[in-house]
């Protein structure tokens, strides 16, 4: 057994397929194939279940897997320390994000990253909250951007920022014609929500105190992927939904369709925060990434104070964050298009 056939069946149970995962590791299906069986027969176990139209993972391939992206790391984590001693911010850092918040927060991110952490090549993937969690237990980013607490024991978390929410809605509307927006007139306003494996529609049903989706009205099916989408339903006058602050940033134009406004309530907003796993070697280097992420951040949020690491049934520890800085690349794993950097929210246009 080494270090290249743990690769190999990591990028099998990856993509299950011999041919990507060939194609990954830039050998030949053969080889790849060959490899695997000879592995499996060293073992003298099963790992993977193959027929024509499918390759799944047998349960004990499942627990040889959990123990083979562990030695993965470690083996990271060697050749981390060695260069530490070079630079302690240098290579890659894998960094995924919610599609609700990257478009906005990270154009305010990327240049200064840049310029303060030079030796760092940043790798950007944005998904939904469950694909992301399941990307860290799989060591397959080394952090991300979510805005729900996190409650297993193997993870931490950096709170960073509080985002409010803000409401949207069209320019001839009853709501317009209020000074102020309360909890009732959220709770009578039929609300666009966004695809239940977004996190934000769970988030504002619990601020318009919903239970659960409508199963009425016309846009009760509506299965929205992206904050666009539900913009443009606002400004064809079919409803209203309710913003993050980020997505708010930037003049409005004067003769715009959509009014956004923001929610004087307490409990209108949620929280953003850098979850790594426990074992991540490169703490420095997320820390440092925190750092510069809350330097950057607009007027329109709530910075938290001093960034604390958070462990799951842990109290917040105090973390001190270094300053240097790196090259950005982006991997878009979705087809979302970056907002442009703004500045903070302008007033509210009525």
């Amino acid at each position: 057994m080494n270090l290249r056939d743990i690769k190999y069946i990591l990028a099998l149970a990856e993509t299950r397929h011999f041919g990507r995962a060939a194609e990954r590791s830039f050998v030949s299906q053969p080889t790849l194939s060959g490899q695997i069986r000879k592995l499996e027969h060293e073992l003298g176990v099963t790992i993977f279940e193959r027929t024509n139209r499918s390759v799944e993972i047998t349960p004990t391939g499942q627990l040889i897997l959990q123990h083979a992206r562990l030695l993965m790391e470690q083996a990271d984590a060697i050749e981390q320390v060695a260069r530490a001693h070079q630079d302690p911010l240098a290579g890659p850092l894998r960094i995924g994000a919610i599609p609700t918040l990257s478009p906005y927060l990270l154009p305010l991110i990327l240049l200064p990253l840049r310029e303060r952490l030079p030796q760092i090549k940043l790798v950007l993937i944005e998904e939904i909250t469950e694909t992301l969690l399941k990307r860290l237990e799989h060591h397959e980013v080394d952090a991300a951007l979510l805005a729900t607490p996190v409650t297993e024991p193997e993870l931490v978390a950096r709170p960073l920022f509080e985002e409010p929410f803000w409401l949207a809605h069209p320019r001839q509307h009853p709501l317009g014609d209020k000074p102020e927006i309360t909890e009732a007139d959220l709770e009578d306003t039929e609300l666009l929500l966004l695809s239940d494996g977004h996190c934000l529609t769970h988030q504002v049903m619990e601020v318009c105190r919903l239970a659960e989706r409508p199963r009425s009205g016309e846009m009760a099916d509506l299965r929205a992927s992206s904050l666009e989408t539900l913009l443009q339903l606002v400004g064809a006058g079919f409803g209203c939904t309710l913003l993050p602050a980020l997505a708010c940033s930037g003049e409005t134009p004067p003769d715009s369709p959509i009014v956004r406004r923001p929610l004087h309530l307490p409990d209108a907003y949620r929280r953003i925060s850098l979850v790594s796993r426990r074992s991540f070697p490169r703490q420095q280097a997320l820390d440092a990434f925190a750092e510069v992420l809350v330097a950057q951040l607009p007027s329109s949020v709530r910075p938290l104070p001093s960034a604390p690491i958070a462990a799951a049934g842990d109290d917040a520890l105090s973390v001190s964050t270094p300053t240097t800085a790196f090259d950005a690349v982006t991997e878009s794993e979705s087809a979302h298009t970056a907002a442009p950097a703004a500045a903070a929210p302008s007033p509210v246009d009525r």
